[in-house]
């Protein structure tokens, strides 16, 4: 963990910095990237593209924007967005860039919904895709969920056990330029990453959860296609 970058972090959102911002800079102080993960992102420093929300949802239905957006709007959120300084100063570190801008094309993708299950299950999904360090963080997540929302245990557990399986098989989705493909139909970028049906892979929907109500309460888990 980086503790000056921790209380960079800190200070930003205090002084009101933008979500994006404080997102991109909580992720790059908690996670290190492995060597591996990334020299396979060394061709994406500086890249930060923009989404064009309204465009997207004039795509075709089962496009991967088309999706990607009604996922969004389920939610009621927008992609984040950097201030010019936070991008200049994390252009040569595009790890934390690229994973604060793919979680939610990694819910899409996988097929996890945005509840407490779904959330399991990226967060699997990125283990398994060795962006995340150590399988000790899935046992940690397991205990929580299991305290906090126990009603849904077995759809956390499942959705773990899927997600890490699909990552560890899927292509490094940190390392591709989705922000491209968006006009391509969802299933055929799927299967161009190695990434099953969801249903078939077992995905399974998140339950009501009076957490999700108290710490989320805009968020509603959507179907995903």
């Amino acid at each position: 963990m980086n503790w000056k970058l921790y209380l960079d972090t800190i200070r930003a959102y205090r002084s009101g910095a933008s979500l994006g911002d404080v997102a991109l800079m909580k992720i790059a102080a908690f996670q290190t990237p492995n060597p591996e993960v990334r020299d396979q992102l060394k061709g994406l420093r500086g890249y930060y593209p923009e989404l064009d929300l309204a465009a997207m949802r004039e795509l075709p239905n089962g496009t991967l924007g088309r999706e990607y957006v009604r996922f969004l709007d389920a939610q009621g959120i927008e992609p984040f967005v950097f201030s010019d300084e936070v991008k200049a100063r994390f252009a040569n570190r595009p790890f934390a860039v690229r994973y604060t801008v793919t979680h939610d094309f990694h819910h899409v993708l996988a097929g996890f919904d945005a509840g407490l299950a779904g959330e399991a299950g990226v967060v699997a999904f990125t283990v398994g895709q060795g962006s995340f360090s150590g399988k000790w963080l899935l046992t940690l997540q397991r205990c929580i969920y299991a305290v906090f929302s126990p009603s849904q245990i077995r759809e956390v557990s499942n959705n773990m056990k899927v997600g890490y399986r699909m990552g560890r098989q899927a292509k490094l989705l940190l390392g591709e330029r989705l922000e491209e493909q968006l006009h391509r139909p969802l299933a055929d970028v799927r299967k161009d990453l190695g990434i099953p049906n969801p249903k078939v892979a077992g995905v399974r929907a998140s339950k009501e959860s009076w957490m999700m109500r108290l710490f989320y309460p805009s968020v509603k888990p959507a179907a995903i296609a």
